[in-house]
């Protein structure tokens, strides 16, 4: 019998994306932005799930991951698409890698898709912090759910990156097997803190 989605969730297993995730995608209600604009981020959202459903199909795999960058000034936006070995590079769409590096600051949304429908990752805060173009990064879960991240006035990366880095370390010490993801954790947890906000779901940010 096939397994069911809950004990996938339980195993932090990627799991298959249907049309009813798709469509049970929330509306994010994102500090700054006109309902217009929140209800186009929400299809955008759709939309990655939309080419992760695909690219599953294509290559026979639910772990396949989808990236879509969007500009907040002309809400143009830009499809990067994973590879068999699931991992997202944005060089796989020169524009949108041109646009990442060149754009002004806090200027772009990135959205994307976890497979496991997990929140944000060591290597999503990497990319969070060590773009100044990005002010805002977002998961789709593959079951639909939406977590988001955005910087605040104040945030400063290289100090985030640093306490990263620390927090693993502390937590590797004290025997955590998953310290990267403890410390993701536990920065979530605290965002503020770190001039961050995070949310999931529809709740106001």
């Amino acid at each position: 019998m096939q397994e069911s989605i809950v004990a996938q969730k339980k195993r932090n297993r990627p799991i298959a994306i249907t049309d009813v995730a798709i469509e049970k995608v929330p509306r994010t209600h994102i500090f700054g932005f006109t309902n217009e604009q929140n209800q186009f981020i929400q299809e955008m959202h759709r939309e990655v799930l939309r080419v992760a459903k695909e690219l599953c199909e294509k290559y026979k795999s639910n772990s396949m991951e989808a990236v879509i960058l969007l500009d907040s000034h002309t809400w143009d936006s830009w499809i990067i698409k994973g590879k068999k070995d699931r991992i997202v590079d944005i060089k796989n769409n020169p524009k949108a890698k041109e646009v990442l590096d060149t754009s002004t600051k806090n200027s772009l949304l990135l959205l994307h898709n976890h497979p496991s429908t997990g929140t944000f990752s060591a290597r999503d805060l990497r990319t969070f912090c060590n773009n100044d173009s990005l002010y805002i990064m977002t998961v789709v879960g593959n079951d639909g759910s939406v977590y988001v991240l955005m910087k605040n006035v104040g945030f400063d990366p290289s100090a985030v990156l640093e306490e990263y880095g620390r927090l693993a370390e502390q937590f590797e010490k004290q025997g955590c097997k998953y310290n990267a993801t403890e410390a993701i954790k536990y920065m979530l947890k605290n965002a503020e803190k770190y001039n961050m906000s995070y949310k999931k779901g529809r709740k106001k940010i």
